[in-house]
């Protein structure tokens, strides 16, 4: 039975799906820009790096070894610079290597003489060649170019290309400068990544916090939902879960919207129209609760029964209208006197039934007289007319006897005011003496 009022529906799951959804693009794009510019800003970095670092070599070497570029040789060439083979002098790139932690190269025309760069057999990579982008742009590019991939030896560089010229103008080569690609590529990713784990990390804190929410919601509906199936099945006991209405959001607003909805149909089914005082359904249902506890604890009730004196007269002379003033006049003051010692009821026209719960026969017909008392002192102004009525009872006590015969002999001593005068309580019928033969 439990599991009818759980909530089947996937509001909670879409909400999420919601929520998920764009946080998980927004990482996602977050990661590509973020990778991006970081890298780019990275890249801005090492460009600069690689220039100073050409620069230095180019002066190193000019320093270290004056004069210009040419290559010297019949069956074997050398690079000379001024009067110096430099074909082997690899200390020229390898002192400025060392300190950077660059690769740098010395090119030829278009051949790598002295390099740092070594295969994976740990040999350098000489008299290899530039790649074709680079030829066909170095000797007309006095600025140098930079490349952010640049494939050597089979793995891809930043590279650096710092034109050098002999003393009469002419090309003659280039100072390469590189890094390896896939470090740098790495820290922007490791920078990226921590960026996208904070992302997650308040992602996967949202979902948290949402999913508390709608597990608390969810248990707000529950109890939404049974309390309106329990209330739409005539269960009128159905009390609305107070954890419910206290909370200050929609849900509180909604339990309090359907509480008061449930209470005004439970008004309509209980209580009578004009009077507002219960009707005959429920003041049955009242005075069955009443005996019950008088079967469990003994202690007594009384019921009565009382009429308006001459209510025909009033509605023929008066108008209907004039009739329900009364009515309504009537039962405030009946409600007035019950309501701290049981209940009254409108039993049907002008009657009403009242319980007296936990009272005997003796306080209950004082309470009657009182009420009696005061309606004959009460004045009721319709349209300028003063009206007065009074009211005739019969009450009883005898809790051992069923419901309806307890109705009924409470209906009998009514019967009696009404024939012995009206306008009066009675408690008793008195019992006339049997003839003496």
């Amino acid at each position: 039975m439990a599991d009818d009022f759980k909530v089947k529906n996937g509001i909670s799951q879409k909400l999420l799906v919601i929520v998920i959804i764009p946080m998980l693009l927004l990482t996602a794009v977050a990661t590509i820009i973020g990778y991006n510019l970081t890298l780019s800003a990275l890249t801005e970095q090492l460009k600069k790096e690689l220039t100073t670092a050409a620069a230095m070599t180019g002066l190193t070497i000019d320093t270290l070894v004056p004069g210009d570029y040419s290559l010297t040789g019949d069956e074997s060439l050398s690079l000379y610079k001024g009067e110096t083979d430099i074909t082997r002098r690899y200390e020229l790139v390898d002192t400025v290597g060392e300190a950077t932690g660059l690769e740098l190269s010395l090119i030829y025309r278009d051949t790598r003489i002295l390099t740092t760069i070594r295969d994976r057999e740990g040999l350098r990579v000489v008299g290899t060649g530039l790649a074709d982008q680079v030829k066909s742009k170095i000797n007309v590019s006095p600025d140098g170019l930079f490349y952010d991939k640049t494939l050597i030896n089979r793995e891809n560089y930043f590279s650096y290309y710092y034109p050098l010229y002999n003393s009469d103008g002419t090309f003659t080569g280039a100072i390469e400068v590189c890094s390896p690609y896939s470090p740098v590529a790495s820290l922007a990713w490791r920078s990226v990544l921590i960026t996208s784990g904070l992302i997650l990390a308040v992602m996967v804190l949202l979902i948290v916090l949402i999913f508390n929410h709608n597990k608390s919601s969810n248990i707000a509906i529950e109890k939404l939902l049974k309390f309106t199936k329990l209330a739409s099945s005539g269960n009128d006991s159905a009390e609305l879960d107070s954890s419910v209405i206290s909370r200050d959001d929609e849900l509180g607003s909604i339990g309090t919207s359907v509480l008061e909805m449930h209470r005004s149909m439970r008004d309509m089914m209980d209580k009578d129209a004009l009077t507002k005082l219960f009707n005959r359904r429920s003041a049955n249902r009242k005075l069955d609760l009443i005996r019950s506890h008088y079967e469990k604890d003994g202690k007594p009730y009384s019921v009565a029964i009382g009429d308006i004196d001459f209510f025909k007269k009033v509605n023929d002379t008066y108008g209907h209208d004039a009739g329900d003033l009364v009515l309504v006049t009537v039962a405030n003051l009946l409600q007035k006197h019950l309501k701290p010692l049981g209940f009254v009821a409108r039993w049907g026209g002008e009657e009403f039934l009242m319980v007296f719960d936990k009272l005997d026969l003796a306080p209950s017909e004082k309470e009657l007289w009182n009420i009696l008392e005061e309606m004959r002192a009460t004045e009721i102004d319709y349209d300028g007319t003063i009206l007065k009525v009074t009211m005739s009872f019969g009450v009883v006590c005898a809790p051992e006897l069923p419901q309806d015969d307890l109705i009924k002999l409470a209906d009998e001593h009514l019967y009696y005011a009404k024939e012995s005068g009206r306008n009066r309580v009675t408690a008793f019928i008195p019992v006339e003496d049997s003839p003496v033969e």
